[in-house]
């Protein structure tokens, strides 16, 4: 049988959960399909690295200013009608809009839109994202949470999929290290964005060094525009010796790095599945997180993770000395940290879920066909 041709179209190849995730699927989907991943921005190096040459040249990138779009979209829907793919999935608003054009050009493509959070970032995600809901085949999403956003808000009339977004199954055994509570280690994994509220995880650093507990915290991730403010506001504060900023990480090290840590923080204001949070649950690290986007679905407060309301000044005061119970308890600590792994020990991963799914939306269409 002729292997179908799958389009995967995506803003940059970087450190990000849409991202590490689309690479930890595409050897599998490099076997089982004809595969082209068409890359609107750059493509990071150091996080494909892991990858075959073959894999790699599925790569194909379109690394254009937003400012060029007026004169490059033609370039990059006639690679798009080229190609002439089975199956198109179209993650984030850029790649949305190519989707939408692609669509109405050629009908029979089948079109997925890719939807990874519970709101819109600006006016162009919100206008293109709302289009590609309107005219693709299929809706993926990467958590129940985004889900139910699409669902209710904007009511398709076609199935809407949650993906697991997990890149790996759980380790054999709780990878987070012994906890001892006079050297309590920290850390934060994700972009560098103000949407993360990364300030106020120094402050809560702040909290527990003037409370006397010995903790630091490393922050992990690529700079999305606030890495400078953040660097001002560890030196403000005259943290340098607690908190420190430690560079991108690629998917192969962060079994590793999980192996350091006692606790992960993240404050976002909103966020989608929260990938960072769910692979450190299933390491057994104890999150300190905002209950937002599909978190509470898969951690409950004090049972499997610290949730933390940044709702108020006073509300995150009640957070932090809630985070300190736990510190200065070590079974209740360790209690937590165990019911997060054991709770995560049996998940899919986002490539079985993701083929899994792209063979439905084919069966679905053969079907059609067939009549």
């Amino acid at each position: 049988m002729k292997t179908k041709k799958l389009l995967y179209i995506l803003h940059d190849v970087q450190i990000g959960g849409v991202e590490v995730a689309m690479l930890s699927a595409l050897p599998e989907l490099n076997r089982q399909f004809d595969l082209k991943v068409m890359v609107l921005g750059s493509i990071d190096a150091n996080i494909t690295s892991h990858l075959s040459a073959e894999e790699k040249a599925c790569m194909v990138p379109f690394d254009y200013k937003l400012s060029m779009y007026p004169l490059v979209i033609p370039k990059m829907i006639r690679f798009i009608l080229r190609f002439a793919p089975d199956v198109m999935i179209c993650s984030l608003w850029r790649a949305s809009l190519l989707g939408v054009i692609a669509k109405k050009l050629r009908p029979q493509l089948r079109f997925i839109s890719f939807i990874h959070n519970t709101a819109f970032f600006h006016r162009f995600d919100r206008l293109f994202s709302q289009a590609a809901i309107r005219h693709a085949d299929s809706i993926f999403t990467d958590s129940q949470a985004t889900a139910t956003f699409v669902t209710e808000r904007f009511k398709p009339s076609v199935p809407v999929e949650v993906i697991s977004f997990f890149t790996s199954h759980s380790p054999d055994f709780k990878t987070a290290p012994p906890f001892d509570n006079q050297n309590v280690r920290f850390m934060f994994l994700g972009r560098i964005n103000s949407v993360k509220n990364l300030p106020l995880a120094i402050d809560t650093i702040r909290y527990l060094t003037d409370r006397g507990y010995n903790v630091s915290l490393d922050i992990y991730g690529r700079d999305d525009g606030m890495l400078e403010t953040v660097m001002e506001y560890i030196r403000t504060h005259q943290l340098e010796d607690r908190v420190r900023f430690q560079g991108e990480v690629n998917g192969s090290k962060k079994l590793e790095i999980f192996g350091k840590y006692n606790f992960l923080i993240q404050l976002s204001t909103n966020e989608g599945m929260a990938m960072s949070v769910a692979e450190a649950m299933q390491n057994g690290l104890a999150c300190f997180v905002t209950a937002v986007g599909e978190i509470p679905n898969y951690a409950e407060d004090m049972k499997t993770a610290i949730f933390a309301d940044i709702s108020t000044t006073e509300t995150f005061g009640q957070s932090l000395k809630k985070l300190e119970s736990v510190i200065a308890d070590p079974h209740l600590y360790n209690r937590i940290s165990t019911a997060s792994y054991e709770g995560f020990k049996t998940v899919g991963t986002y490539s079985e879920s993701l083929i899994r799914s792209i063979g439905g939306v084919l069966k679905a269409n053969n079907a059609v066909d067939s009549h």
